[in-house]
């Protein structure tokens, strides 16, 4: 708390008076990094003509994740950042992983319901494929060095492209249907985001 006061020019008192411990205060640029993801995407899945596929869901979401230092860290527990954090926040992984599983597998029934994934594949088995190919993405660099690494952007296409032609339904995803999924989807993590800040534990 110390460090952090005299890099941010206040007293050690002021950044107490806003949390009570250096927890709360990981806590709060954890959320607060969350949402900026969630905006971001919102941003980007408004601004992109062709969202509201497994593509885009996929070029958007895991690029935008990677691209952010700390939320990368936290998702795939770098002790080199993340320090003793990473195991007070695993005690809670069992309910975490539980939950984002039942968010992950009724937003692809969702987009199945929206015609943007085919039907005759099981929710769940897509959702599981899903997060595989997203943690994955967030791993790779333990065995990949970067120098061996094609770049970031050009990998989320060609991932994304994969997606769609193995999940789209025949004829082509119903694309406006899936952005209206997307943007109501990533709307409730917001608020899901929010209630866990507020909440007086993590």
């Amino acid at each position: 708390m110390s460090d952090i006061a005299r890099e941010a020019g206040v007293s050690k008192g002021a950044v107490y008076l806003h949390w009570d411990s250096k927890e709360a205060l990981f806590d709060a640029l954890i959320f607060r990094e969350s949402e900026r993801i969630v905006d971001d995407l919102l941003r980007r899945i408004e601004d992109d003509p062709e969202a509201g596929s497994i593509f885009s869901l996929y070029q958007l979401g895991i690029v935008a994740v990677i691209e952010n230092p700390l939320m990368h860290a936290m998702i795939t527990k770098d002790v080199r950042i993340m320090g003793d954090f990473t195991r007070r926040w695993a005690q809670g992984k069992t309910n975490r992983a539980s939950e984002g599983h039942l968010f992950r597998t009724e937003m692809v029934r969702q987009l199945q319901a929206a015609n943007v994934i085919r039907d005759d594949l099981d929710a769940d088995m897509i959702s599981y494929v899903l997060a595989l190919i997203r943690y994955g993405f967030l791993t790779v660099h333990e065995v990949v060095t970067p120098d061996q690494a094609p770049p970031l952007a050009a990998v989320g296409r060609t991932v994304g492209l994969l997606l769609e032609r193995a999940l789209a339904p025949e004829g082509g995803a119903d694309r406006a249907a899936g952005k209206l999924v997307l943007e109501n989807t990533l709307a409730m993590l917001r608020q899901m985001v929010r209630q866990m800040r507020e909440s007086p534990k993590v």
